[in-house]
């Protein structure tokens, strides 16, 4: 009988005219980009501190949303993990880390990194994004781009490690 009541309730508010809300929420997605190749940078040990920029496109298939559907998509955070090449990460004194959409736009900084004063740093690198923007426009494409810009005494040989980003999502659909 409750249910009958929910259609009825559910049904009346339609004729009449009144729209329909749902939301959803997305807490936590992990999207991992494995094995990214930093090249070596031969001197680099007695030049001091460089700069280098890595990129990497995430492909994925662009979204077809109903129309009335409104969503928006943060990072959480961003991690750099070493897999190959080198013991640890205490060589980088700075990284940013940004996001654009594969049309060219704009360019969304997700986090930058820098190591408090005599910390000690492992194989991995984390930055949680402090002001989380929407990043669904870069998401909704084809692909996405990530750039790492690293600054510090950089290896002299190629080196591999695991981008991670975690997303966090909210769906809203209006009728």
């Amino acid at each position: 009988m409750k249910t009958h009541a929910l259609i009825s309730i559910a049904l009346a508010t339609l004729s009449a005219g009144c729209g329909i809300s749902v939301e959803g929420d997305v807490p936590d997605v992990e999207v991992t980009q494995r094995g990214v190749v930093f090249k070596g940078v031969p001197g680099a040990s007695l030049a001091g501190d460089q700069s280098m920029a890595k990129s990497f496109s995430q492909k994925h298939k662009k979204l077809e949303l109903a129309d009335g559907l409104d969503s928006h998509v943060q990072t959480l955070s961003v991690s750099l993990r070493a897999t190959d090449g080198v013991a640890d990460l205490s060589f980088i004194h700075y990284m940013r880390v940004t996001m654009a959409d594969d049309d060219g736009g704009e360019t969304i900084e997700l986090g930058v990194y820098e190591p408090a004063p005599g910390a000690v740093v492992g194989d991995e690198i984390s930055l949680t994004t402090l002001n989380p923007i929407n990043v669904f426009a870069a998401w909704n494409t084809d692909q996405a781009k990530f750039t790492l810009e690293i600054v510090g005494t950089l290896p002299e040989h190629d080196w591999k490690g695991d981008v991670t980003a975690h997303f966090s999502g909210k769906i809203k659909y209006s009728y």
